[in-house]
Parts: structure tokens; sequence; C-alpha cells
């Protein structure tokens, strides 16, 4: 099962609630690239990890796909006997919800192996104490997300839309970011409606030019790496708009078609061999 990259193409913060936790308005999409997860019966539960960001990624018990595993299956009242296997395509600590979109996997998965009969209202509520965006990845498709990631609405996205990602080959803290984020005491962002209509590019455009990440002018302050691939991004032909997703480090840009995204890609790699570049169409 693909696990497909999240994108935050914005990310607006409009309160802080008093446990900690911020709430947010963002336009969540999902791609054709992400992590694959696979799952049998087994006698007990385990993970293999393969894939090219293998090295590194831990199979202990805070790993989101044993972690969505357990939750659904104390929920449900049975065992966790699952064996899964990932092959990790997507960088680790990324911006574009990997863990996440792996957990919802799982979550799934379980279900359909073990045939599980849990209604949408609880499935979600079993995702929300998994990770706050294990919800929309559970959705996995275009959506307005608000509050803590509780509060989700369907976006109808023209199809065809391209995206190049980027990431500087560096892990970032969201903690960290969100401290820097709340040390500027910048003003909160005012939350929206929920979109109506089909949203196609060109309003996509303008709807994200009269946004932003609240977090990349944080995140960029801490990580020079981010500057330098928001920099590089702008400087392709054809990028309509550069922006981070998430608390990063990856960051995107968006395209009217498919050569314009190739030949960015090609650019960006030859100018940075380390860093992780794929092209994309968000699904």
């Amino acid at each position: 099962m693909l696990a497909a990259a999240k994108i935050n193409l914005d990310l607006r913060i409009t309160g802080r609630r008093d446990d900690g936790y911020h709430h947010l308005d963002s336009i969540v999409v999902f791609t054709d690239v992400g992590d694959e997860v696979y799952a049998e019966k087994s006698d007990e539960l385990s993970l293999e990890i393969s894939g090219p960001f293998a090295d590194g990624f831990k199979t202990t018990d805070g790993n989101l796909i044993l972690q969505a595993a357990k939750t659904l299956c104390h929920e449900a009242n049975v065992e966790p006997t699952i064996k899964f296997r990932l092959v990790k395509n997507l960088p680790l600590s990324s911006g574009i919800g990997g863990g996440s979109s792996d957990g919802a996997a799982a979550m799934k998965l379980v279900q359909d192996i073990l045939n599980l009969k849990i209604d949408e209202k609880k499935l979600n509520e079993i995702a929300l104490k998994i990770g706050a965006d294990v919800p929309v990845c559970l959705r996995s498709k275009a959506s307005h997300m608000c509050g803590i990631g509780d509060e989700l609405n369907d976006i109808k996205l023209a199809p065809g839309i391209h995206m190049l990602l980027v990431n500087p080959g560096i892990s970032v803290s969201t903690p960290e970011i969100f401290r820097k984020y709340a040390a500027s005491n910048v003003s909160f962002d005012k939350k929206r409606q929920p979109f109506t209509g089909q949203i196609h590019l060109p309003l996509m455009i303008d709807i994200l030019k009269s946004s932003r990440n609240s977090l990349q002018q944080a995140a960029c302050s801490i990580n020079n790496e981010i500057s330098d691939v928001l920099i590089a991004l702008g400087n392709t032909d054809g990028a309509l708009l550069s922006r981070m997703s998430g608390s990063g480090a990856t960051c995107y840009s968006l395209y009217e078609n498919f050569d314009q995204c190739v030949v960015a890609a090609k650019k960006i790699s030859e100018l940075n061999k380390k860093w992780w570049v794929k092209e994309a169409i968000i699904s």
C-alpha cells in the first residue's frame, strides 16, 4: 500500500491552546510518491524496514506503524498479530508526513487483515490519538485541515497539478521550530472558511500567494539549507510558487506541466547532488 507523501501547501497558525498545542489552518494534498507499507497475518507484531531511507530508522514502540497497530487492536480488543514491511522512500523528519502516512496505511491494513468493523468517526478518534496528521493521512485526499488536525473538509482540486519536492538532506526538530516561532511573538493567522467549488491551478496559486507557511521563517532561521532550497526552486523555469511544507525541511514548487517539473528537477539535482529531488503529481 502506498503511504503517500503529505504536503502542506500552506500552514497558518490560528491560535494556541492552554495545553501548548497550536491550532492550524492548512491546505493539505497528497502525491503519487511515498513510502510503501505491506502487511500479513503472523504470530506476533513485527516490522521490517528497507529502502533508501531505512538507515537510522527505529523499529521501537515509538514507530507509528507499530503504534497504530497496537492502538487500533487495543480498541478492537484483539491481538496485533501482524507482520509489517516498510519500504522507506521518503526522507525522515522531513515535513511531508512520512510517519503519519505510514501509520494511516498500517491502520487500513490491520482493518482489512483482521476484518475489524470500526465506524469512520471512531476510526478518526483513534487516528488522532496516534498523531495529529494521521486523520488526514487516513483520508489521503486533498483536505482543508484545521484545529489540531481534527477538523477536516474535502477540497475539490482539479487533477494534474505538478510539483517538485526537494529536501536538503537534513532532519528538523518540529518542537524547536514551534518554540522559535512562539518566541517571535508574531500575530496569529485568521482561520479560513471551508473552500467551495473546484480549485484549479491558477486559483490555487492565488490562494497560496495570499497565505503562507507560518513556520517557514523560523525554520529558515534555524536551518540555512532550507533557504538555499527555496532559492534554488524559485530560480527554476516555470516555478509558479515555492514554499516549505509543514515544519520542513522539504520544500516544493508548483508547475504548469510535467516537462517543466522534469527540467527543474534535473537543474536542481545538478546543483546539489546530495539533495533529495522528486517529481510528483498531486493525487
